[in-house]
């Protein structure tokens, strides 16, 4: 019970100063029996919008959400549905917004009635280097596993890390990163940890083919001594060195006007990030 509620205060705390409504009715979800919303729906939607499938009459089982047949990037498996829930919410991340806007939302999962779909303001943080965010509770053991397409048309050699931020607040936690059971690319002992993020390098890993015979990487925690906390972000970390071509849309711009590395105008990047201006690239620090 203490998780349902931390969980779901800190997503009140998320300010939701618009809405768009994209569907409402009744639509008894199960196996066979998907919702789906066409993609058009999607067309205003904004990187790090919440998007929020509400639903009535659940039976403690998983709800999941899939577009163009597969799961929706920056999603993960097994939204396990708490019996007093009535809500499942995720933030959009660069490839999950191009694959609503391209093919659509489906919604799939066991017994429950989903009754409206809508989405509003949610995260500024993310960006084009965030590949999933949410808040995921780590106590006992805990793995967050996020679909292994969050990292569609990733190219791993324009990045040094993996970053996982976290509100643990402290860096005497448990964490292994895998793509299998038994297959660790690293835990706290071979990690940066901060008080803000656990940071797993690159050097010496090539992610294409630790990705390549599975279909999810999962982030394992224990909190040991300390609280329980939430998982809130998972981003790449660009190398500043790497050879990237300039969007054509941020090219011809106002001399003043910074750009993400889509071409997309920022008002302030992100610390950590590569962003253009005036048609040159440059580090926030």
């Amino acid at each position: 019970m203490k998780k349902i509620l931390l969980c779901a205060a800190l997503l009140a705390a998320t300010v939701i100063a618009s809405a768009t409504d994209v569907w409402e009715g009744e639509h008894a979800v199960d196996w066979s029996n998907t919702l789906k919303i066409d993609a058009d729906k999607f067309t205003d939607m904004k990187l790090g919008d919440k998007l929020v499938i509400e639903f009535k009459d659940a039976a403690g089982e998983v709800i999941e959400l899939h577009s163009d047949g597969g799961m929706l990037p920056g999603t993960r498996f097994a939204h396990s549905i708490f019996p007093d829930q009535s809500s499942a919410e995720v933030f959009a991340t660069p490839a999950m917004l191009a694959s609503l806007q391209t093919h659509g939302l489906e919604v799939c999962g066991m017994d429950f009635i989903a009754t409206k779909i809508w989405y509003g303001d949610g995260k500024e943080s993310i960006d084009a280097n965030t590949v999933w965010s949410g808040f995921f509770w780590m106590d006992n053991w805990g793995t967050l596993e996020i679909t292994k397409n969050s990292f569609v048309g990733v190219d791993w050699s324009k990045f040094t890390a993996i970053r996982f931020y976290s509100e643990a607040g402290r860096t005497d936690y448990v964490i292994n990163v895998m793509t299998t059971w038994s297959n660790k690319l690293g835990d706290q002992t071979t990690m940066t940890m901060t008080n803000d993020y656990a940071e797993l390098s690159l050097s010496g890993i090539d992610m294409a083919a630790a990705l390549e015979g599975t279909d999810r990487l999962m982030i394992q925690c224990n909190k040991e001594g300390g609280n329980p906390f939430n998982f809130t972000q998972i981003e790449l970390v660009p190398d500043p060195m790497a050879v990237q071509a300039v969007p054509a849309s941020a090219q011809s711009a106002d001399a003043s006007q910074k750009f993400d590395l889509q071409g997309r105008p920022v008002a302030q990047p992100a610390k950590g990030t590569v962003y253009i201006l005036n048609g040159k690239k440059y580090l926030e620090k």
